[in-house]
């Protein structure tokens, strides 16, 4: 079987174990029986879309990709799993006692968030939502409601700890007061994060992790 990647998908096809793979940012121009790959915009060939936002995510896909894995050569595959989270200081949010625990701190923390993935990850972490109701709307329409929200928390002195945004959203924040500049909390991602999802998830959750300190 012709397996086909992307650069994002990588890290996860090698930890199933599967070795024969072509790693390529465009697989619709490649020739293959299956591409792994997180865009929901299917290829030509068969595919297998996956999620790595959060952790829960990322240890599901390498279950699922391992599916696919002829050889077979991961026996002890979940174990290999929890280690590399235990390596990444992950392990607390795929453990139930612990990621309870974590959920049951952060849900003191309210919130403003504005993209799928990080909808996600705060969702995992159990910070409290406030405005959920965007991801009702079309998800280009979120960028452009950041400034009446902004404006917003700043007039009506709304009742809200933390302003969650990924770091391509252009926030002019010389028009907003130190306390509420204070509150916003930048995500990297794209080309400003690793691309192995284990380490963006690392970085994303130790920084959304500081929210209750």
């Amino acid at each position: 079987m012709k397996i086909l990647t992307t650069p994002m998908c990588k890290k996860i096809v090698e930890i199933a174990g599967i070795k024969d793979f072509k790693v390529s940012k465009k697989p619709n121009e490649e020739e293959g029986d299956l591409a792994i790959l997180m865009s929901e915009k299917k290829p030509k060939m068969n595919s297998l879309i996956i999620k790595l936002n959060t952790v829960n995510q990322i240890k599901n896909s390498i279950l699922e990709v391992y599916k696919y894995n002829e050889s077979k050569n991961r026996p002890n595959l979940e174990e290999c799993i929890n280690k590399i989270f235990m390596d990444n200081d992950l392990y607390k949010w795929i453990d139930k006692n612990q990621k309870e625990e974590l959920k049951e701190l952060n849900s003191n923390v309210k919130v403003m968030v504005y993209t799928i993935f990080l909808k996600d990850v705060v969702e995992d972490m159990g910070f409290k939502i406030l405005n959920l109701n965007i991801f009702d709307l079309d998800v280009k329409k979120h960028e452009e409601i950041v400034l009446e929200d902004l404006m917003a928390v700043e007039e009506n002195n709304l009742d809200v700890d933390r302003l969650i945004f990924p770091d391509y959203f252009k926030i002019n924040k010389h028009y907003l007061s130190p306390k509420i500049q204070n509150k916003i909390v930048i995500i990297p991602t794209h080309n400003n994060i690793s691309k192995n999802p284990i380490e963006r998830a690392k970085i994303r959750y130790s920084i959304l992790e500081k929210l209750t300190n």
